[in-house]
């Protein structure tokens, strides 16, 4: 059989684990912004995996109608296109709330599914519609969580609380905490739709005493950090003894994570679904004993 992961470093790595071979994806921008990815070889095989991973400098456009072009090409040479979008983007507009909303976390997988067979994604933030309805084709969305709470083998489950910013991120913590079993609080968080500002309901929080305790906010992604910088602030006042943060997605890249760094965390681990120089976690690995497991590849 002949089997091949198409993409850039993060595919290459996924490869090396999967022992496939490996197909890199040479660009070209031209001056009015239209893009060219070229196969830097054009086989034809069995299987492929499509995965790229989003650039810090790259528009979020761009690089998804890079990845439309590719699916396509692909669907030309091989039998059975994959794709892995390690980051999904447009998943917050899932409804329509006001009239004449657009439904891009639908459409965006109305296009994808055209050219690929099988879609893999990392923590799609899965708000009120789950990945199986979106997708019309075999859908995947991974959580890591776990792989991030490997991490945090040094801390000590029993003088540590693990804390959800909000509602959306008890399944987050959830998984963060199947094999790390310490205390966790899910808090309730309100924004002001006039100015846009948080409001966080810590009732629940008077059930477990912070004080002299390692504190882990555990959510799917941090842009500007706002959410996770104010319940750290909170926390803190709480007389916890350390903060960490845990997190898949950084959004803004080594910016989002250098803002978190002003407060002198005790420790940060994320992944590399997009690009940053910051990661504890790659992907590869875990996203290869998952491919394994469902028996897809």
């Amino acid at each position: 059989m002949k089997n091949f992961v198409v993409g850039d470093n993060l595919g290459k790595n996924l490869a090396n684990h999967l022992n496939w071979r490996f197909i890199k994806i040479e660009e070209r921008i031209f001056p009015d912004g239209e893009i060219q990815p070229r196969l830097s070889k054009e086989e034809k095989g069995d299987k492929t995996i499509l995965i790229l991973q989003k650039k810090t400098k790259e528009n979020i456009n761009a690089y998804l109608f890079k990845y439309f072009l590719l699916a396509r090409k692909l669907k030309n040479l091989f039998s059975t296109v994959i794709g892995i979008m390690p980051y999904f983007p447009y998943a917050r507009q899932d409804d329509e709330f006001r009239k004449g909303e657009i439904l891009s976390s639908l459409y965006l997988a109305e296009i994808l599914e055209k050219n690929l067979d099988i879609f893999l994604t990392i923590s799609l933030h899965e708000h009120r519609k789950k990945i199986k309805e979106l997708f019309k084709i075999p859908a995947y969305n991974l959580s890591f969580f776990s792989e991030l709470a490997k991490e945090f083998k040094n801390f000590e489950p029993k003088t540590t609380v693990v804390i959800g910013p909000d509602s959306e991120a008890k399944n987050f913590v959830n998984d963060f905490c199947k094999n790390f079993p310490a205390e966790k609080i899910i808090l309730n968080k309100k924004r002001n739709v006039n100015s846009g500002k948080l409001n966080f309901s810590f009732n629940a929080a008077k059930l477990i005493n912070f004080k002299g305790k390692e504190a882990i906010i555990v959510d799917d992604m941090t842009s500007a950090g706002d959410t996770l910088l104010e319940v750290a602030e909170i926390i803190k006042k709480m007389g916890v003894k350390s903060i960490s943060f845990a997190f898949i997605h950084s959004i803004l890249g080594d910016d989002s994570v250098k803002k978190l760094k002003k407060i002198n965390p005790k420790k940060i681990v994320l992944t590399n679904t997009l690009e940053n120089s910051f990661f504890s976690v790659d992907i590869t690995k875990p996203l290869t004993e998952y491919l394994k497991n469902i028996k897809i590849i």
